[in-house]
């Protein structure tokens, strides 16, 4: 499927101009061109991050005319660096083919039905838009162009989750899917030519283009991960203090100075990473009822058949602190002080299994006269 495709600087923003091989039928939630309409082209106007109007559909066709589109455009706008971000795709799958056009940002990133993060509604709030424009050879009738909208979507969010962002696609987005006149096909759902060709191209146009702009996969340590699974330094550090034995020798402030240390110097272990990180991917798939011959209801028990939490635990405490650390971590595994006792199956191991390294090292030092 060939499309033409223009970049233009108008009233000091770019645009893209997408050009059809010939006159097709649209269906869109575009600002311009929306619904049900023929048009030979669409374009992309790149507006100020902090843009607002009240009527921007008459701003964009402004420029459809001075590009000479008149009323024969489908028109999208965007915070996004066009030319940074732009990316197009094409697939063929069994004589279908699709191309999509793509530009795509995650800044206002959100699960559909959930309540938009308070930093979205904030004045000073950079908006994001994922604008997808997908071409298909395959003359298809109005349902099959709502249709075609499914796998769009879905490979779309694909992508997000992929890049592993926690959403579905952002406030703004907006679709718009054009093909040759006439009404031969009904359907373009997943499992049709054109909605496998369709899915294919939006994926890999959107992974480009958030790639393209830094949306791409951002590695977590250990301590941002434990953090977002509600485990703070606090909550370990207290945790830490409650199975302590005091040493009138040891001053408490520098034992959770040097506690911190420890826990900060870690987080670049690769290793330490890796065995905390599975032991909370373990636990996200036993909540989900995902983990295979061990069913959620017992799961939630931590039933004592279950070793692999334990087996985890005790290779990250003898990895810190050796023989050492498996007594400690034996300590607090089975006291289970503060916030071991609010967590998971396998989360409670580690983290005691963290403490317990950590303080037998500490002790080691101390008793040792190091540092």
């Amino acid at each position: 499927m060939d499309v033409k495709v223009e970049f233009h600087a108008i009233d000091g923003g770019d645009v893209v101009v997408v050009r059809f091989p010939f006159k097709m039928r649209t269906l869109s939630s575009a600002i311009v061109g929306g619904g049900l309409s023929t048009a030979e082209a669409a374009v992309i106007m790149q507006v100020p991050t902090n843009y607002t109007d009240d009527a921007p559909e008459r701003r964009l066709e402004r420029v459809c005319e001075q590009l000479g589109l008149g009323k024969e455009a489908v028109g999208f706008m965007t915070a996004a660096h066009v030319k940074k971000v732009f990316s197009v795709s094409k697939e063929e799958k069994d004589g279908a083919e699709a191309a999509v056009v793509a530009t795509a940002g995650l800044s206002n990133a959100v699960v559909a039905g959930e309540m938009l993060p308070m930093y979205t509604l904030s004045d000073s709030f950079k908006a994001g838009t994922i604008n997808i424009l997908a071409i298909v050879n395959i003359p298809l009738e109005d349902s099959g162009m709502a249709n075609a909208f499914i796998p769009i979507t879905e490979a779309k969010t694909s992508a997000i989750q992929e890049l592993g962002a926690r959403a579905t696609g952002t406030t703004s987005d907006a679709v718009m899917v054009a093909c040759p006149e006439g009404s031969t096909f009904k359907y373009a759902g997943t499992a049709t030519n054109v909605g496998i060709a369709l899915a294919r191209a939006t994926k890999k146009a959107v992974l480009e283009c958030l790639t393209k702009n830094g949306d791409g996969p951002r590695p977590t340590d250990y301590v941002m991960r434990l953090e977002e699974r509600g485990v703070t330094f606090e909550d370990m550090w207290d945790a830490a203090q409650a199975l302590y034995y005091p040493n009138p020798d040891w001053d408490i402030a520098k034992l959770k100075e040097m506690f911190e240390s420890r826990i900060n110097a870690l987080r670049d272990d690769i290793n330490v990473n890796a065995l905390i990180l599975s032991a909370i991917a373990l636990d996200e798939r036993g909540e989900a009822g995902r983990l295979y011959g061990l069913p959620r209801a017992q799961y939630l028990e931590d039933p004592v058949h279950l070793l692999a939490d334990e087996m985890i635990a005790m290779a990250l405490a003898q990895y810190i602190s050796g023989t050492k650390g498996l007594f400690e971590y034996t300590r607090y595994d089975r006291k289970k002080p503060g916030i071991l006792a609010e967590l998971p199956p396998f989360l409670d191991d580690v983290v005691a299994a963290l403490i317990g390294g950590i303080m037998s090292d500490i002790y080691t030092r101390l008793l040792e006269g190091g540092k």
